[in-house]
């Protein structure tokens, strides 16, 4: 069998062309929407949404502004994908149509520049992007699918809530 016949026989890969759009437009929204440590909650709420819309039970707040969702799919190992979802208080200069032009306080009170520097935005929407297409595929797999957007990662605030 060769890598095109795998791909097409796939019933998650099979869904991956069809969610694209809906995954770049996820990513640029996010890019451009860029949020502190513990302040994401837009990327929370984006996330949350799909994630119920996907079919997961989902519990938001987890560690201020953290979200998990459970998609449990009978006996079987449970398995945890996560995602960070914080910016940087860094000023935007790729020239990107979609490029932040966000400010925020940040914990000292200072306004300052918001982006996504580290690929945080890119995090947010493979994570949604994999919890789709395994909700979609579950006649191919058994266990409980935990998802987990952390928030915080780059103060380390939200793994230590």
């Amino acid at each position: 069998m060769n890598a095109q016949e795998t791909r097409s026989s796939d019933p998650a890969l099979v869904h991956l062309p069809s969610l694209l759009p809906e995954l770049e437009a996820l990513y640029t929204d996010v890019h451009a929407h860029p949020e502190l440590s513990m302040q994401e909650t837009r990327t929370a709420g984006l996330a949350a949404e799909r994630l119920r819309a996907a079919g997961y039970n989902v519990t938001t707040a987890v560690g201020k502004t953290g979200v998990v969702g459970l998609l449990r799919n009978g006996a079987g190992p449970t398995v945890m994908l996560r995602a960070d979802m914080d910016a940087l208080p860094v000023e935007e200069a790729t020239g990107l149509p979609y490029a932040s032009k966000i400010k925020a306080t940040d914990r000292d009170g200072k306004t300052v520049p918001v982006m996504h520097a580290c690929g945080h935005d890119m995090h947010v929407a493979w994570l949604v992007g994999a919890t789709t297409l395994l909700a979609r595929a579950r006649d191919t797999w058994q266990g409980t699918l935990m998802a987990v957007f952390q928030p915080a990662e780059e103060t380390a605030e939200g793994a230590r809530r």
